[in-house]
């Protein structure tokens, strides 16, 4: 006779005391775990009906082989400890399992069927993409050490750290950029019944406040890179040792509040007013370079010390460059296309120009010595006794003629159109510092006004520019005297 305390499969006739599926849709139809799995069908029941779980919760869900002997309502009940308290609360967790489980049975029971086990294995993926991620590494996170480590205070003696109101174990100042920025916080709480307007406001303080704060610590640090602390005191003491010196004024924890406005220059600067103390250069600074510094002083608070040196460096080179790219066009233009023969070039210039300026010298001593000499020789029968001619008009002696052969000669010799002129045409040129081509120009066109004039043609001026009336007049002499135009005409 069966018992009738116990409940049996209707498909398999097994044991289902302890679980079994009922059927919402026909009565009387009870199976086991492993006919409902399969999807049995019996009568009119079909795998697709509605089912209620029945058990007494004495099965156990791994097996008679798992460690513990836990039940499914031990189970259950540990599931929703672990939802409730959360992970590591397992004197909580066993509380809430029964007396019968202790919290070292209920963290190795979980960690090793729910984490290690085969469910943890096909429900906890390999890589998490919200996995924490430690971010105090040392290989530069956003809280590396290298980061997140203060910077060393400022090596300053303790009288100088009380005339700056400076706090080295704070690396603060008691006067700080924006001192009232606190006040922007001191005053806000959160409450519970505040609205989403008063939150969004409150929030909107405390993002103003972090601003200011980010504003104090980069003036701060351009202070610290441009060097604006040592060199303000540095120039302090030597404006105090100059008798009757100006005083340089300067506010206390002036380098957080006027770091990112100083001027950077080259030479010796203040934290307040002027800049840093740039690290001595290699070359020299001229004029121009110091007042473009001065008027580019802003890009320091966008540039760290070393960039703005190396954008300055560059500059530097660029005009080094456009100077000699315009010098070897100029070389182009004169015919030279290898560097050896600029060098030539250069030397040679080199020295037609100190003849020049020897030459002026010498000409400037003449005529301080004798100032009359050139209006005695401007006379048209001056013949020998004045030095013959225009010679004569321009004040050179029939004893200096050879002088003036080699010393004045030697400036338009190299020029084009030398070997066409005549002595005493190219003591003119000399003379006048006028191009054997250019002179060559203006004969041309003075003589052929003269032929046009002769022959009743009327001729107009057409002089090149660089010629003035006092070189024209003392051409027009010198063709006059030399027999290339009339007199009259002249």
């Amino acid at each position: 006779m069966a018992d009738l305390g116990k409940k049996y499969c209707v498909n398999c006739l097994a044991d289902v005391t302890n679980l079994r599926l009922r059927c919402t849709d026909c009565p009387d139809i009870e199976l086991c775990p492993e006919c409902f799995s399969a999807g049995a069908e019996i009568g009119n029941h079909r795998r697709w009906h509605g089912y209620q779980q029945v058990d007494g919760g004495r099965f156990s869900l791994w097996g008679p082989e798992a460690e513990g002997g836990w039940t499914s309502r031990e189970e259950q009940s540990l599931l929703d400890a672990i939802e409730q308290y959360g992970f590591g609360n397992w004197e909580d967790m066993a509380a809430h399992v029964g007396a019968t489980r202790t919290p070292q049975e209920v963290m190795e029971h979980y960690v090793t069927m729910y984490i290690h086990g085969n469910l943890g294995k096909a429900c906890i993926p390999d890589s998490i993409p919200n996995r924490v991620t430690d971010h105090t590494c040392p290989t530069g996170g956003p809280l590396s050490p290298s980061l997140t480590t203060p910077l060393p205070p400022l090596e300053i003696s303790l009288a100088e750290q009380q005339q700056l109101g400076y706090m080295p174990l704070r690396d603060d100042y008691e006067i700080e950029y924006d001192q009232d920025a606190e006040k922007l916080i001191s005053g806000l709480s959160v409450n519970y019944n505040d609205e989403d307007v008063e939150i969004e406001m409150k929030r909107a303080h405390v993002d103003i406040y972090v601003r200011k704060l980010r504003e104090r610590q980069r003036r701060k640090n351009i202070a610290r890179d441009y060097n604006l602390v040592p060199a303000f005191l540095g120039r302090d003491k030597k404006e105090k040792e100059k008798p009757g010196a100006p005083g340089v004024v300067c506010c206390p924890g002036g380098v957080g509040g006027a770091g990112a406005g100083g001027t950077i220059g080259s030479g010796s600067t203040t934290a307040a007013g002027s800049g840093p103390v740039s690290s001595s250069p290699k070359r020299k600074i001229t004029k121009e370079e110091k007042e473009q510094r001065l008027r580019l002083r802003g890009l320091c608070q966008f540039m760290a010390h070393r960039e703005f040196e190396d954008f300055f460096e560059n500059m530097h080179r660029e005009r080094v460059l456009r100077a000699k790219v315009r010098e070897l066009q100029r070389f182009r233009r004169i015919g030279i296309t290898r560097l050896e023969e600029s060098t030539e070039y250069e030397s040679a210039r080199h020295k037609r120009e100190k003849r020049k300026e020897n030459k002026s010298v010498i000409i400037s001593k003449r005529g301080s010595a004798g100032s009359g000499m050139l209006v005695s020789g401007m006379g048209l029968g001056g013949g020998a006794a004045g030095g013959g001619g225009l010679a004569g008009g321009l004040g050179i002696g029939g004893g200096n003629k050879e002088e003036g052969k080699d010393g004045e000669f030697a400036t338009i010799e190299n020029l084009t159109g030398f070997e066409l002129l005549s002595d005493r045409e190219k003591v003119l040129c000399s003379s006048l510092n006028l191009s054997p081509a250019r002179y060559l120009t203006v004969k041309t066109l003075i003589i052929k006004d003269h032929l046009q004039k002769r022959q009743g043609i009327p001729a107009k001026s057409r002089l090149p520019s660089y010629l003035d009336k006092v070189l024209k007049k003392r051409i027009l002499i010198f063709l006059t005297e030399s027999g290339w135009i009339s007199r009259d005409t002249s």
